[in-house]
């Protein structure tokens, strides 16, 4: 009872940032063999909360959780020797990390093993990928209900089936998924060539990533107007990643499309000395009419969202 005490108030003392109290609870369990607070203290070190970031210091620890079976430890290496964080890049050792622990049927391990059959390209197996995916789409796992679904619609691993791709998607969208929000959005529409167009589209939108936005602007004209443009930097990849970030004033789900270019200026970024301005038409729910938003992709700059809208910092893909 005491040890569980001594954890819990450890690792209270983490969620609440209090590092130099939770390694004080924590250090001692961790030489006496408890996973949770072996992998906690290897999290300190790999993420520098209360020390210097140290990869060589965190690996022991999250190795002797990940020994005992700690499944947040065996999805942490098995995300390290993907990435090639801190140790030299091992797909073969990555997927035995996360086999353990979706073997163990954690939800998470069963999403980074579909995600590694579709990341990495030499064990790509889409088969693989939809059969992890739908384990851990069947764990409520909102990740893993778009991914499936995603498989379902382009008949990638999974026989084709559009009807249960959308079962899957509202599923996920119910979760507050916004890749799978803006999905479903387009599939309740009726199928058209601009439709499939536009399905198109959103799949080069979403694996564009998120921009990191930094505050809301205070200037009423930022975007809106034709000589305050947003200026997220070179190539359409960079308008997507700030589209995607963007949020309606109650972190409704934005809908964007390409206008086209206009209103030429002046500038050494681009050929020739001139470039164009880009117009996207920008909807939500509850929004009584679009609005459009002027972006500069040849020039960079700090980005905001524009005023009336909220941000996120959540990854799509």
């Amino acid at each position: 009872m005491a040890q569980a005490g001594e954890l819990e108030d450890g690792l209270a003392a983490y969620r609440a940032k209090n590092y130099g109290q939770a390694f004080m609870h924590l250090q001692p369990l961790a030489e006496e063999g408890v996973p949770a607070a072996q992998f906690t203290l290897g999290e300190m070190y790999r993420r520098g909360r209360g020390f210097v970031k140290s990869t060589p210091e965190a690996l022991p620890w999250l190795k002797q959780a990940a020994e005992a079976n700690h499944l947040p430890a065996l999805n942490v290496l098995g995300e390290m020797h993907e990435a090639g964080e801190g140790v030299a890049q091992d797909f073969e050792a990555a997927a035995q990390w996360f086999q353990k622990a979706a073997d163990a049927g954690d939800a998470k391990g069963q999403l980074n093993l579909a995600l590694h059959y579709l990341r990495v390209e030499e064990v790509r197996d889409f088969t693989q990928a939809a059969k992890w995916f739908k384990r851990a789409a069947e764990q409520f796992d909102p990740e893993a209900q778009y991914f499936y679904a995603r498989l379902l619609l382009d008949g990638k691993g999974a026989e084709q089936n559009p009807e249960e791709a959308m079962t899957w998607l509202a599923k996920a969208s119910a979760q507050g998924h916004a890749p799978a929000r803006r999905f479903l959005h387009l599939l309740q529409q009726d199928e058209t060539p601009d439709r499939n167009l536009a399905l198109r589209e959103l799949k080069r939108h979403l694996s564009a990533g998120v921009a990191a936005l930094e505050a809301v602007s205070t200037d009423d004209s930022y975007g809106f107007e034709k000589t305050n443009p947003i200026r997220p930097g070179p190539g359409f990849e960079s308008e997507w990643r700030y589209l995607n970030a963007l949020r309606g004033p109650k972190g409704e789900i934005v809908h964007y499309q390409r206008l086209g270019h206009c209103c030429a200026f002046n500038t050494d970024a681009a050929e020739r000395g001139k470039g164009f301005l880009d117009q996207y038409e920008l909807t939500y729910d509850g929004l009584a009419k679009p609005l459009t938003l002027y972006l500069n992709m040849f020039e960079e700059a700090q980005m905001k969202a524009p005023r009336g809208f909220t941000f996120t910092r959540e990854k799509e893909e």
